[in-house]
């Protein structure tokens, strides 16, 4: 009895021992979210969920700030296992430790690095997803991927960029970490005429998404083309898509997931799309600024309110059918019902100020997109969630799950979330990038820091709002 207990505890101690994963030279460190870890870990009782908030929670600053000057200030930061800078990620990335800002100089100069290197690529190129750190060879270069330049087509994939596929959601980020980072701070000194630019060139590059296809289709000229030799989620049939009719709806070609859509009108990159445009241009217009920037502001800020609205009623006319929203239309009556794991997603929409929690609308959507109507929505021995096809079949993404108790205020329903959150992460400690609904030792992406920040934001809101279910057992 006594060989089976030490044996026991053996086993206990070495399993704790390696469940601190985080590195000894870390990137990045922040004592305002070290003191978080440890006031926040210090209330958790149950072992599994205290480790995968210890290493997932910092991880982003542990292990993707590759790059950062303070000087300038600039960052660049990687999602995790893959070298490259993605606009929608790295705004994510960082969202996470946007409430210390103000707790933590060095964190708040990071936010504003990131906010300074986003800008300078958005002016290289708009239809670009994710970035190099410096010019070189990408696995994607020889993507067919063009631009119109003087009237004609031509090869637009650059050194500069990692991939170049347009998604909504990579420029509404920017303009997003920008927003929500002077809401925290009321520094204004980020807005300057190379964010207005920014501003501009996104602006610019969503009206000419709103376009009918039938002048393209007739002159063969488009501002974005795009095909790969790859599977069919990776590529745009003839480059450009399907017909559409207009509709005040912007196009996009790819998800958040980095998958090409079925309809280019995604109804969850619209309406994230609307409601960040609103919130920029409600920062500039409250922002106190010096003449010269106010004069460049005034026609941006009338044309964001003017798009927000237009994107808004659109969504409302074309966006909805039987009482919920759809994934995808064509604004010539096809629409596709589905969910997809990454956000932006139908159930992500209150995350983004796009609609209420408690509306109606909003309730009739999740509802239906936590069930068997939403044919990426899988059940499992160990998990219940959605997925997406960029995985496939039978593949829950936590980040879906972490979006389902963001977007709840049910302490029960918060409960099932951490508790299949914190038992399927393969004995790893951390959040994967999805796992098989009846096995979370069958994972992808070992180093996904987006999902690990996510899940520390809902702890964040636990802390908040429901404090003892951090006392509680999971395993």
């Amino acid at each position: 009895m006594n060989f089976i207990l030490i044996a026991s505890s053996l086993l206990i101690g070495n399993l704790l021992a390696q469940s601190n994963q985080r590195p000894t030279q870390k990137k990045f460190e922040s004592e305002a979210i070290e003191k978080t870890i440890s006031r926040i870990s210090e209330k958790m009782k149950d072992n599994k969920l205290k480790y995968t908030f210890i290493n997932s929670f910092p991880n982003t600053l542990d292990t993707t700030v590759t790059n950062y000057d303070p000087n300038v200030p600039d960052a660049f930061v990687i999602t995790g296992d893959i070298t490259a800078m993605w606009l929608r990620d790295s705004t994510n990335q960082l969202w996470t430790y946007m409430e210390f800002v103000n707790k933590d100089s060095k964190l708040q100069n990071l936010i504003k690095g990131a906010i300074n290197r986003q800008i300078n690529q958005v002016l290289i190129d708009p239809y670009a997803n994710a970035f190099n750190y410096q010019k070189k060879q990408s696995e994607w270069s020889n993507d067919n991927t063009t631009r119109c330049f003087l009237g004609v087509n031509v090869h637009a994939m650059s050194q500069h960029l990692h991939e170049r596929k347009f998604e909504i959601d990579s420029l509404v980020a920017v303009l997003r970490l920008v927003v929500g980072y002077y809401k925290e701070t009321n520094d204004s000194s980020i807005i300057n005429f190379k964010y207005l630019k920014a501003v501009q060139r996104i602006l610019r590059t969503f009206k000419d998404q709103q376009a009918d296809q039938t002048e393209q289709f007739q002159t063969f000229r488009f501002p974005y083309t795009f095909q790969r030799n790859g599977r069919s989620t990776d590529t745009v049939i003839n480059g450009i898509g399907e017909p559409l009719k207009r509709t005040g709806l912007l196009r996009t070609f790819f998800r958040a997931s980095d998958d090409s859509t079925i309809y280019q009108f995604n109804i969850p990159e619209n309406a994230m799309a609307s409601a960040i445009l609103k919130q920029t241009a409600e920062m500039l217009s409250e922002a106190q600024l010096s003449w010269s920037l106010r004069k460049a502001a005034e026609p941006l800020i009338q044309e964001a309110f003017a798009l927000s609205s237009e994107i808004r009623d659109a969504i409302y006319k074309y966006g909805i059918k039987d009482g919920a929203f759809v994934y995808e239309v064509d604004g010539m009556g096809k629409q596709v019902f589905m969910d997809d794991s990454n956000q932006p997603s139908l159930l992500s929409l209150p995350i983004y100020g796009f609609i209420e929690i408690d509306d109606p609308l909003y309730q009739a959507t999740r509802k239906k997109a936590l069930s068997s109507a939403n044919p990426y929505y899988f059940e499992g021995t160990a998990a219940k969630g959605i997925g997406g096809p960029h995985i496939g079949t039978n593949y829950i993404w936590p980040m879906a799950i972490v979006t389902q108790g963001l977007t709840t205020n049910d302490k029960q329903e918060l409960r099932e979330c951490l508790r299949m959150l914190v038992t399927t992460t393969g004995n790893k400690w951390f959040m994967h990038e999805s796992f098989f609904k009846d096995n979370p030792s069958s994972f992808t992406r070992s180093w996904f820091a987006w999902a690990n920040g996510l899940f520390g934001e809902l702890v964040l809101k636990i802390d908040k709002e429901y404090p003892e279910l951090l006392e509680e057992n999971y395993s």
